[in-house]
């Protein structure tokens, strides 16, 4: 079949449906980590919110499992009504942000961003739960589909990205006369606006999780949707694994085989793999990256961000991944990562602090690790994903056990302990010079 006709043969208003119902997939949790450059400079945790952030991501955790709880117990499927509260959270939740976002409570003895940190939990059981619900859905309807959906999916990293990249931050910290008595210094940072405030950005990602809830009503009830469905409605299909299948190593009647070593082997890559990508390089971000100037810190985070889903994207088209290879690129996050959290112990005089070329060096750092990440997590899954066992279920399991180590043993240096300390561009500040040190 020619690509004329397979472009003849879909409904090209079901793929623009199916496209922006996965944008609001993990929209709201990348949206909120590519707005820590500024959401740090006046949230009360200071530069220990990334670590925040990345724990209460994996809190998100709870969805899948009372999904899970769900589909045994319940007696009728209701996951259409499910998406729908979902979305309908997440935007709820984002267009909250616009005006809570600098609201702060007063736990534990310290005031903590309890809205932004809220709305996070909620935007991360719609992401965590999508991979469960939202993609078992698409198979109601024709498997063309599922591209556009994943498609959607992969710009829901990309998309706040663009639009942070957009937004800025205008530069680095002038330093001016501290007006509290009782300051460190006689200097304190002040942070130039942006191109349009945090409140804007969070209004745009709402306006964007709005359309996604809308496809996917249209995805249910517009005439040309339903024409290309494959299944009635409340009969989705859950992932293609067996539940009650042991591990498959090798399986003579499917063809699929795999040796019970590498099959372990490559679990474990995973887990390590989304434990520094995934959450712990993440949670030490703002001091690796902040010593060098906040447009160092808001490329690193923006760039990197959007080279996951470009390497993603990428590994769709390398065919014959060994195992190999993905050991060398493994080898190399490894490499990478512990160069990162080097950055984060030197703060807050890192190497090559005040120069152009550690500006360029940090950020580069950032975009590459951030990509090998993102290829190395689809080129495991490729492998696994003909497993006629439950292959792609222990994909999964790694995945978030490793993330969530990766987050908790992060969080708890960067809580605990006294080896990653921040840097503030006043405390050496010369008023001749007339700006901060960057």
């Amino acid at each position: 079949m020619t690509f004329a006709q397979r472009f003849r043969d879909r409904r090209i208003v079901v793929d623009a449906l199916a496209l922006t119902f996965g944008i609001g997939t993990w929209l709201g949790v990348n949206g909120i980590f590519v707005q820590l450059p500024l959401l740090i400079n006046n949230a009360p945790e200071g530069w220990e919110l990334p670590a925040f952030i990345s724990v209460i991501s994996q809190l998100g955790n709870l969805g899948p499992l009372i999904f899970a709880l769900y589909t045994k117990y319940a007696s009728r499927s209701r996951d259409h009504l499910i998406i729908y509260g979902l979305l309908g959270a997440g935007t709820a939740g984002m267009f909250c942000l616009v005006f809570l976002h600098q609201e702060a409570t007063y736990i534990f003895g310290a005031d903590r961003s309890s809205a932004l940190l809220g709305f996070m939990f909620v935007a991360a059981v719609v992401g965590c739960t999508s991979s469960v619900l939202f993609m078992p859905y698409m198979r109601n309807y024709r498997e063309i589909y599922l591209v556009s959906y994943l498609v959607g999916e992969g710009l829901s990293g990309f998309l706040p990205s663009v639009l942070a990249l957009i937004q800025g931050v205008n530069g680095n910290p002038v330093c001016v006369n501290a007006t509290e008595p009782d300051s460190a210094s006689p200097f304190v940072p002040y942070y130039q606006d942006p191109e349009f405030s945090t409140a804007v950005f969070f209004g745009i990602l709402g306006a964007l999780l709005s359309l996604s809830f809308l496809a996917f009503v249209g995805l249910n009830y517009l005439p040309v949707s339903r024409s290309e469905r494959v299944k009635p409605p409340g009969s989705t299909e859950t992932l293609p694994t067996d539940p009650d299948a042991l591990p498959t190593y090798k399986n003579t009647n499917s063809g699929w085989t795999m040796p019970k070593q590498t099959y372990i082997y490559l679990l474990l890559m995973m887990g390590v793999v989304c434990a520094l990508g995934n959450t712990g390089l993440s949670s030490i971000q703002s001091y690796s990256c902040l010593p060098y100037g906040n447009v160092a810190y808001h490329l690193a985070v923006t760039l990197g961000t959007m080279a996951l889903p470009l390497a993603m994207c990428i590994g769709f088209f390398v065919k014959n991944i060994k195992v190999w290879m993905l050991s060398i690129l493994t080898l190399g996050i490894i490499v990478l990562a512990s160069f990162v959290i080097y950055l984060g112990l030197m703060s807050p005089s890192p190497p090559l602090q005040h120069t152009i070329g550690g500006k360029i060096m940090v950020v580069v750092v950032w975009v590459v690790v951030n990509g090998l990440v993102g290829f190395v997590k689809l080129a495991i899954t490729t492998l696994f994903r003909p497993d006629p066992g439950r292959g792609l279920f222990w994909t999964g399991v790694a995945s978030q056990i490793g993330s969530m180590s990766g987050a908790i043993i992060m969080f708890s240096l960067v809580k605990f302990t006294n080896i990653f300390v921040s840097y503030s561009s006043c405390d050496h500040y010369d008023p001749t010079e007339g700006t901060a040190a960057t």
